[in-house]
């Protein structure tokens, strides 16, 4: 051998391997550093419109308890109508039931009266006045 030691060669292959190390980690870093730049600006633009969007998601939260309680207010309001609903109903059911007794306790039996009058008064006009019919056939 020319006097080249093997701790020689073991330096000179750490020596390369090591520059070829740095040499494919330049490229790395690189993308690491525009990665991180790229990164940057879109935190940067994050920040910049994130206080609007809480501010828009404030007024949509605000716009829905507005909502919610006007929802709240209808279902009362619907309530109270059906309570009042049922309440003429049974109402208006009650005043046709008292119109349906006084139809029958009074007015029916009136006008069986008045019929029975008719009949009678019919019956008694016929023996004052008899028919011509009757007159022909009795003579």
């Amino acid at each position: 051998m020319t006097g080249v030691s093997v701790a020689d060669w073991s330096l000179a292959v750490i020596a390369l391997a090591f520059a070829a190390a740095v040499i494919a980690l330049v490229p790395a870093l690189l993308q690491i550093r525009r990665t991180a730049m790229r990164a940057e600006a879109v935190l940067a633009s994050v920040d910049g419109a994130l206080p609007g969007l809480v501010r828009d998601l404030e007024a949509l939260i605000k716009q829905l308890n507005r909502t919610t309680d006007t929802v709240a207010s209808l279902a009362a309001s619907v309530e109270r109508l059906e309570k009042l609903s049922t309440s003429a109903v049974r109402r208006v059911e009650g005043v046709l039931e008292t119109i349906g007794h006084a139809a029958r306790d009074v007015l029916l039996p009136s006008l069986a009266s008045v019929a029975g009058l008719v009949s009678v008064l019919r019956e008694g006009v016929e023996l004052v006045r008899p028919r011509k019919d009757r007159r022909r056939d009795g003579e």
